[in-house]
């Protein structure tokens, strides 16, 4: 930067040639003009890249009340959803020849203390899935209210033409179960069930959830 000093006519302004001539704080100056950058062609791997990071996006945009709920602690100086993507890209997500997808065992909805649920089982009743869990008295839990943590449930559809189903904050973890309505279809349809728990009590905390396997829904 070169300062300008005022002449006859006063100080020069505007652009002349590769140059500009700027005024800032009562100083007036010349600079150069920026170089613009040609836009270059993305590569292969970039191009994936940008895929499946607009992919995840999108994906994950359905179950943002999920991850405000299960993701509060997963990464420091991240939002919630930020921190359920950085997690879904880096353990979730796959590129194939026909583009990303999701792999539904490492899907989650929330992550935190590890291998707090012991056993689970399901049944489904009167179109009505009952999900049962026996819990890890370990230190770790007990050291915590056990009434604070409460239940998060997805139904994940895998015919993207179905509307998922869950709870958010259902029952307690001392409660050993929760009931669900299944969705009602026109025809059967296959769903994704996770098992989640986040503390109500304000403090962000949160359990690794469970990937319950696949549900079939029948036509009610």
């Amino acid at each position: 930067m070169a300062r300008v000093n005022n002449g006859a006519n006063g100080a020069p302004s505007g652009k002349v040639g590769a140059v500009v001539f700027c005024k800032w704080k009562d100083i007036n100056y010349v600079r150069s003009l920026p170089k613009v950058k040609k836009r270059r062609k993305l590569s292969d791997s970039e191009n994936k890249n940008r895929s499946k990071f607009a992919f995840t996006q999108t994906f994950l945009g359905q179950f943002t009340k999920f991850f405000r709920l299960g993701f509060q602690r997963y990464k420091e100086n991240m939002t919630a959803f930020n921190a359920a993507m950085s997690y879904h890209l880096e353990h979730a997500v796959l590129l194939g020849t026909q583009g990303p997808a999701i792999n539904y065992e490492k899907f989650a909805i929330s992550r935190g203390l590890e291998d707090m649920i012991v056993s689970t089982s399901t049944e489904i009743i009167d179109h009505k899935l009952e999900i049962k869990w026996q819990p890890k008295l370990s230190k770790e839990l007990l050291t915590h209210k056990l009434s604070d943590f409460r239940t998060l449930v997805l139904l994940l559809p895998e015919d993207p033409m179905d509307q998922s189903t869950g709870v958010l904050l259902g029952n307690s973890i001392e409660q050993r179960s929760q009931l669900i309505d299944l969705p009602k279809l026109n025809t059967s349809s296959i769903f994704h069930l996770y098992l989640g728990f986040a503390a109500a009590d304000g403090s962000n905390r949160s359990m690794n959830s469970i990937y319950l396997g696949i549900i079939t829904v029948e036509k009610e």
